[in-house]
């Protein structure tokens, strides 16, 4: 397999793609306000009995949400009822796990980890626990017992995917960084004032890189050159295989067919390679998977071509759930087949391509009704909630692309529209998109240095709520 990362980074946002085969697999995206893994020192504002959790400020405009079992106290492990562990306006150590979005605030849990290349630290913790990739017991048992007699016995830790090729020294001198970190936040927690930062994460790119350089990474193209340096340095240490860190200019996502791919991904339906397709529908409680034969009759007989497109299927499923960010409970409705062997293989396949998927996933089997269900964890949200907000014309059940991805989309455009002979750049589009634009002066006066050109926005009635025109004047 040829994997390639690709990322634009621009003020207003950054966006990270990892392309398998030419295939877009998943997207990373993030805003200037991104937060997820940032650990502060927050005070407790409320405390709700009835849902079992606690509202505190982290400093935000939005207070986070601290569900019970997410809390932690020297005195126990985890869990609890809240009220035995906090009070309102208590200090308290939080990281924020799922970022603000929409009118949700973040959601923030006392149980801390530090993650690294090779290991998570997780200072509440005593166990060492061990990636479930790394199947070679032998493996798994001498790196266990390596961490087990070097760490603390206050810590816990994860040894990831990456320990599996990994020396000892490189683990060991990796776990004391983490430990020095985790001293550095207890002194930083004790000295400042609540609320206030007090460790902040990589940005979205460098937690990519730390995720998945335990593969082989064919390339790395940057829109940034500033950034290309940055990214060099960072895997001068690493004993990772990449074949070169590329600088380009322009829009990347359009350049190699990322933004068709992204768009796809807002679809209900999905084609298959050989005429079948996908219907997958989000529920609340769940998501819904429904295999079809389409267009494909095949050329032998019935179990034969219900074989195939199951197969297809099952490739092609994994790559959704990943690209999507689908997480919780997944049902899954292939088209019957009669032959065990078949079934078997069908499933095999599936575990196969879920293996590549860094979010756990769990195959629980096949219900009474012969729905194959299964689950993934979820730590970000999903395209669909990043790009779309409900319809107001249907009462929220189809979901229309929102109004900041559209701004998003026109000042990549303009960015790059250095090539326009004209002085002025003129963005023509209906008054709440140009509403939308014009909130953010700062990301004009970029566009307007990196092209040399005037920017003029330009309202118009005739173009429909998400439509735009770009042109030179």
């Amino acid at each position: 397999m040829i994997r390639e990362i690709i990322a634009e980074v621009y003020p207003w946002e950054s966006r990270v793609a990892i392309v398998e085969d030419g295939r877009l697999a998943e997207v990373f995206w993030a805003d200037q306000n991104e937060n997820v893994g940032n650990i502060y020192k927050a005070r407790v504002k409320d405390i709700i009995p009835g849902l079992s959790c606690a509202f505190v400020d982290i400093g935000l405009a939005k207070n986070a949400f601290l569900y019970a079992g997410d809390i932690i106290s020297p005195s126990r492990k985890r869990g609890g009822h809240v009220f035995d562990l906090l009070k309102s306006g208590q200090d308290i150590l939080v990281q924020v796990k799922k970022e603000a979005f929409s009118e949700k605030g973040a959601r923030v849990t006392g149980n801390i980890t530090i993650p690294g290349h090779f290991l998570v630290l997780l200072p509440f913790q005593g166990e060492v626990s061990i990636s479930r990739k790394i199947t070679d017991s032998k493996r798994r048992e001498y790196l266990r017992n390596l961490v087990d007699s070097y760490k603390p016995a206050e810590f816990g830790c994860i040894l990831r995917t990456a320990c599996l090729e990994a020396d000892d020294d490189e683990i060991l001198m990796e776990l004391d960084e983490l430990i020095k970190v985790w001293e550095e936040i207890g002194k930083r927690y004790q000295r400042m004032k609540t609320p206030s930062l007090i460790y902040e994460d990589i940005d979205v790119l460098e937690r990519t890189l730390r995720d998945y350089l335990d593969m082989e990474i064919h390339r790395i193209i940057l829109n940034n050159e500033r950034l290309r340096e940055r990214v060099l340095n960072y895997l001068q240490n690493k004993t990772t295989v990449c074949n070169g860190v590329i600088y380009e200019p322009g829009d990347l996502f359009e350049k190699y067919g990322l933004e068709k791919d992204i768009r796809r991904a807002l679809r209900r339906k999905i084609w298959l390679k050989n005429g079948g397709y996908l219907i997958i529908d989000e529920t609340e409680a769940m998501t819904v998977i429904d295999v079809n034969s389409g267009k494909y009759t095949g050329k032998d007989d019935f179990e034969d071509t219900v074989y195939r497109i199951n197969l297809e299927a099952s490739i092609e499923i994994p790559r959704q759930l990943r690209l999507r960010c689908l997480g919780g409970i997944i049902l899954i409705d292939f088209i019957d087949m009669k032959n065990k062997q078949n079934q078997e293989e069908i499933v095999e396949t599936l575990k196969r391509e879920l293996a590549k998927d860094k979010a756990h996933t769990r195959i629980i089997g096949m219900t009474g009704l012969g729905f194959l269900e299964m689950t993934r964890k979820k730590s970000r949200y999903g395209v669909s909630e990043i790009f779309t907000d409900e319809c107001t014309r249907c009462n929220g059940r189809g979901r229309t692309v929102n109004l900041q991805s559209v701004a998003c989309e026109i000042k990549r455009k303009l960015v790059n529209m250095d090539y326009i002979q004209q002085d002025t750049l003129v963005c023509e589009a209906h008054p709440d998109l140009i509403d939308e634009m014009s909130n953010e002066a700062g990301d004009i006066a970029y566009i307007e240095k990196h092209s040399g050109k005037k920017v003029k926005l330009v309202k118009s009635d005739s173009l429909g709520p998400l439509e735009y025109i770009l042109r030179g004047q």
